[in-house]
């Protein structure tokens, strides 16, 4: 007649006791099942994990151009451009010009092209808007403030 209330652990192990009886009733094809089971939880954690990876690579992209914006408008309107002249319009060094730049392509937000003995730079096109869309909320956002 007494009930007791289910513990933690009777909530962990749950899931192994539900697969567990699952594997017996299946007989034969029990083997099939765990493989599609482990098939399912390795897919979900793979996913996951790339999951994680996008949104934490997003997050540095979002946090260098809103730290970087003047780099950017200034590139988005020289582009393709050289350091020198970058550095130039910035009013600061070839050396924080160049560090600048390598922080934006390894965020992919800035291409590097060599041509000749020149070496050129360039947004991305592919973040094109997501830099618009960053740089407008970011110039916005201050307006209001």
């Amino acid at each position: 007649m007494y009930q007791s209330l289910p513990s933690m652990s009777d909530f962990i192990s749950e899931n192994s006791s539900n697969r567990s009886s699952q594997e017996i009733s299946r007989g034969s094809g029990s083997k099939k099942g765990i493989y599609r089971d482990n098939q399912a939880i390795a897919a979900r954690e793979a996913l996951y994990r790339a999951v994680r990876e996008i949104d934490s690579k997003n997050k540095k992209r979002y946090n260098q151009i809103q730290k970087l914006r003047f780099l950017i408008f200034e590139l988005q309107s020289l582009q393709p451009v050289d350091v020198n002249e970058l550095s130039e319009a910035l009013g600061q060094s070839q050396a924080t010009t160049r560090e600048q730049l390598k922080k934006l392509r390894r965020l992919d937000l800035v291409i590097r092209t060599r041509f000749e003995h020149h070496t050129l730079y360039c947004t991305n096109g592919d973040f094109n808007q997501y830099i618009e869309d960053i740089l407008e909320s970011f110039y916005w956002g201050n307006q209001a403030a």
